[in-house]
């Protein structure tokens, strides 16, 4: 099977034969989409937190929460390296950016992490303690950052907030585009893109949630979260409704769409089960710090299976699906 890199210019790789296993073959992808689309939607979080809060305490705490973020897009893109083969070939891949529908993704998710992580990097290191400027090697890159930073006028971090949000759009749209193939019906349709935005605000609100509820910051936020995950769940329902009977009109020569995922409405229903558990935990009050947490990895698997699906649903015009 060829890599990503190697079909920049048609975007994806030949298929397998048809059925949810070729959803579970691409599950580089699948982790690394729903990690990438999850952090956007956390950081969408942090801006309009840090672009309204006026408490410094807050602000300090959510930036230091917000190192998750880059951890899970780190492991996001060691993901989209497995399924690469090399980092090589991601670099290779950018070689075609504008006309590659690859080049744009790699581009995108490389300049979200870059931006959004060089702005952490700015505004948290003169909040770190002393002793980390004591330590040989770390320290002398601390300081430097700080003094950087302290030069800055005040509004390179309003600005800084809002450029990584725009950009991480963009990653997310760029996303889209890469699997709105027109000889791929399964796929190019709006309920790629309002998928993935879905993912974004199911997975992004809750973790921030769950985040900023760890270290007692924000709690005036805790409403309109879970306003907006519930939102999102109950869009998410709604569209996979469209979505299903969207498919059920699709078929080839040999297969109709919903063939290919025989399991799509008990995972589906998996799924809203699992988003169901999730938000409930994340909605009551408990004193045990672990159970949000517990809910954002019901819902983040509930998005993981959503994905294993999406994969499974390729299906090309006019010729065996999934086939050579």
């Amino acid at each position: 099977m060829r890599n990503r890199a190697t079909t920049a210019a048609v975007s994806l790789p030949t298929r397998r034969r048809c059925n949810m296993g070729m959803g579970l073959h691409e599950w580089p992808l699948v982790f690394f989409t729903v990690l990438a689309q999850s952090a956007v939607g956390a950081f969408w979080v942090f801006t309009l937190l840090l672009l309204t809060e006026k408490s410094e305490r807050a602000a300090t705490r959510t930036h230091y929460v917000m190192t998750v973020l880059w951890g899970l897009m780190a492991i996001g893109f060691i993901f989209s390296t497995l399924h690469l083969g090399s980092p090589q070939r991601a670099f290779n891949a950018l070689n075609r950016i504008g006309a590659s529908g690859l080049s744009n993704e790699i581009a995108a998710g490389s300049a979200f992490f870059a931006l959004g992580a060089g702005y952490w990097a700015l505004a948290t290191a003169r909040l770190l303690p002393q002793a980390w400027q004591k330590l040989p090697v770390v320290g002398f890159v601390v300081r430097l950052l700080a003094n950087i930073s302290a030069k800055l006028p005040s509004i390179w971090r309003p600005l800084a907030l809002i450029v990584v949000s725009i950009v991480g759009a963009a990653f997310i749209y760029a996303m889209s585009k890469l699997y709105m193939i027109p000889t791929v019906p399964t796929w190019n349709s709006v309920f790629t893109p309002l998928s993935f935005l879905l993912t974004a605000l199911l997975g992004g609100s809750t973790l921030a949630l769950a985040l900023l509820n760890s270290v007692k910051a924000a709690e005036r936020l805790n409403g309109l979260l879970l306003t907006i995950a519930w939102l999102a769940f109950i869009a998410a329902v709604i569209v996979t409704y469209q979505q299903y009977g969207y498919l059920a009109g699709i078929s080839s020569a040999i297969h109709q769409a919903l063939d290919l995922v025989p399991s799509f409405v008990p995972v589906m229903l998996t799924r809203f089960v699992l988003i169901a558990i999730g938000l409930l935990l994340l909605t009551v009050k408990k004193a045990n710090t672990a159970l949000p947490f517990i809910g954002v990895l019901l819902i983040i698997a509930a998005e993981l299976l959503a994905r294993i699906i999406f994969y499974g649903l390729h299906m090309t015009v006019g010729m065996a699906a999934l086939g050579y």
